[in-house]
């Protein structure tokens, strides 16, 4: 439960930050899944060169930033050079990416071990020790959460921030009032795409250290809840993150307990 908070509130951070600018990520889904494909297949490379565990796993999760970054950005041009409605762009968007990765991992990607749909795990060096075997609790919760707080200080102390508040309660106020509002839009997109794929990253290292067919499923679209319910306030995700994973976490635990149906 406190394994799955983590990536909850990493993405939903990064959902926290278009809804700041006024806009929904719809991508969440397809964005984790790329992090997490983006990072097992380098750091599969990366094993085959015997590269050191901090410098691929570095470089794994800058690859997959930058990815989420990037298509994240495209979606933003879109809506800024045609008028593009972003929540249908990061959606079709998402819509793209899932069947593309899953053509990739069930082909050229596949390990050669099992019968699993996935790519090959990643080596023992490279992946994320547990805090409290067997539980994939790692450190990597410590960081999340001194994202969330340091993103409540941002919003909550900086002119930067605090432009970025104004802008979503007043687009046109904020135009008037000289902030470079582009600047805003893009920067926020940009880092709304970062965090959902370094969640889809950590995911990889820390809990399935492999990237399996479909294992991104409802992590988006949970986090973009945990989004909702913190109503864009950084801090917040820390314990609605908590209460999204516990209850999907025990619910879960209760319909395989007592033989229910788990929708």
């Amino acid at each position: 439960m406190l394994s799955m908070a983590g990536i909850y509130m990493l993405a939903g951070l990064g959902a926290t930050l278009s809804l700041k600018t006024r806009q929904i990520n719809l991508a969440g889904e397809g964005l984790i899944y790329a992090g997490g494909f983006v990072t097992a297949v380098f750091l599969d490379l990366f094993a085959k060169v015997n590269m050191p565990a901090f410098f691929a796993v570095s470089l794994a999760f800058l690859i997959a930033a930058l990815t989420g970054g990037l298509l994240m950005l495209l979606c933003e041009f879109l809506r800024k050079l045609r008028n593009a409605d972003f929540l249908l762009t990061s959606f079709i968007t998402s819509s793209a990416i899932i069947p593309l990765i899953d053509g990739l991992i069930a082909g050229p990607f596949r390990t050669k071990t099992g019968n699993l749909l996935a790519t090959p795990y990643i080596i023992q060096a490279y992946r994320f020790k547990s805090l409290l075997k067997p539980s994939p609790l790692n450190a990597g919760i410590f960081a999340v959460l001194a994202l969330c707080i340091i993103a409540h200080f941002f919003f909550a102390k900086t002119k930067a921030g605090k432009e970025v508040n104004i802008y979503g309660i007043s687009p046109v106020f904020s135009r008037y009032s000289g902030f470079n509002c582009s600047a805003i839009t893009f920067t926020s997109a940009a880092l709304s795409g970062v965090f959902h794929t370094v969640a889809g990253a950590l995911a990889v290292c820390g809990t399935y250290f492999t990237c399996h067919s479909s294992f991104y499923v409802s992590l988006g679209w949970n986090a973009l809840s945990v989004a909702m319910l913190a109503r864009t306030k950084p801090i917040l995700l820390i314990p609605f993150g908590l209460f999204v994973s516990a209850l999907m976490t025990y619910s879960g635990k209760l319909a395989l307990y007592s033989n229910f149906d788990f929708d």
